[in-house]
Parts: C-alpha cells; structure tokens; sequence
C-alpha cells in the first residue's frame, strides 16, 4: 500500500509540476509573481506536500526561487544557468559513452527505440513524447557507462524541467525538431559500430545546439 501512495503521490507531484512550467513559459505566471503553496492545493484539489515537491523541483531548475519569510517567486529562464547546465550535461555524457562501449545488444535496442519513438512523435508532431524518448535515449547512455555518481548527478539536474524549457525554444526556431532526429540516428550509428570519437562528435554538435538556443534573443 504504501508503494502505491508513493507511486500516487510522484503522479500528481509531476502533473502540478508540469503545470506550473507550463503557465511560467507561457507567460501566464510573470517574473516576480508569487507562487502559494495554499493556494496551488486547493487549485489542484492536493495536500501541499506534492505541490511544495514540484516546487522544489522548479527551484532545482531555476524556474523559480525562494526567499526566506517571503515565499517561493518565478524567477523565469535563467538562460546563461541553462546554457551551462547543458554543457555540463554533454561533458559528462561523453565521458559516459566511452566507458559504456561497446554496448551489449539489449542496450542498442533500447537506444534503438528510443529513436524510432522520437521519429514517431516528430510525425505525430507530440512535442511532450518526443522529449520523453530523448530523455531516456540520454538517461541510458549515462545508466550503461556503470557510473553511479554520474548517473545521480544527471538526475539530479531534472532534465525533465530543462526539457520542457529547451523545447519552448527549438519551437520558435525554423528548423525545428528535424536536426535532432537526424543528430540521433547518428549518433545510434556511431555506437553500434562502438565508434567513441564519432559518438563524441555527435553528443558535442547535439549539445552545442541546444546550448545556443538559451542565447538572448
């Protein structure tokens, strides 16, 4: 029982949070503006433990900040805390692929998928579940270099939150999407044939290119 009220509980944590980024990305919530635990619960009809959890999560993503006394405020789009963010992430996942190579079978099936599942939402044009096949494409590459402080510190920095932002961004972009399938099949490519450098290159131009979204406009 107590497994299904965790379970319940880390549902309706991320819907709230999904929510709240959506309404400070869409400006519907203005830098500044005041965020109420109280409030926020009896708007999602919960405990103030889930929403004061999603909250939190928004804070690790510097989406909002907290002050003592005075509550939790948006703070909006740190864009240069964003921009480093993912350059620490592509550090960090190139050293992963190269002592994760070369990846077992069941391993490049699952990359493989992921893949597909992008190409899929791309068609479908389902921004949220593309987001979802790339984040556990990545979270795999980290889990298979066997590294376990590697994989708690990707995370902990809540690439759920950062990729719901990044994708606001590729949004207002021409060239959209398209550029990352292709970068991901690439990269899918280079490490079936356990190709280190070339799977660098790919992780490199991937996140060189979502850190330059987080430019001032």
């Amino acid at each position: 029982m107590s497994n299904e009220l965790e379970i319940k509980r880390t549902c309706i944590r991320d819907r709230v949070r999904d929510v709240l980024v959506a309404r400070i990305l869409d400006g519907t919530y203005h830098a500044g503006e005041r965020l109420k635990e109280l409030s926020l619960a009896r708007e999602f009809n919960v405990s103030q433990a889930p929403i004061r959890e999603a909250l939190r999560e928004l804070e690790a993503s510097g989406l909002v900040y907290s002050e003592r006394y005075r509550g939790t405020r948006v703070r909006g789009t740190d864009l240069q805390e964003m921009r480093e963010s993912y350059e620490l992430r592509m550090i960090l996942e190139v050293r992963a692929v190269e002592l994760g190579l070369p990846y077992p079978p069941e391993a490049l099936a699952t990359l493989s998928g992921c893949v597909d599942g992008m190409s899929r939402a791309f068609r479908r044009k389902d921004q949220q579940i593309f987001a979802e096949q790339a984040l556990r494409m990545h979270r795999q590459l980290v889990q298979a270099s066997g590294n376990r402080i590697f994989l708690a510190v990707w995370d902990s920095l809540h690439w759920e939150v950062r990729g719901r932002v990044a994708l606001q961004r590729v949004a207002g972009r021409r060239e959209g999407l398209k550029p990352f399938i292709d970068l991901h099949e690439s990269l899918l490519d280079r490490l079936r044939s356990a190709d280190a450098a070339g799977a660098a290159e790919n992780l490199r131009t991937i996140f060189a290119r979502i850190a330059g979204l987080f430019t001032a406009d």
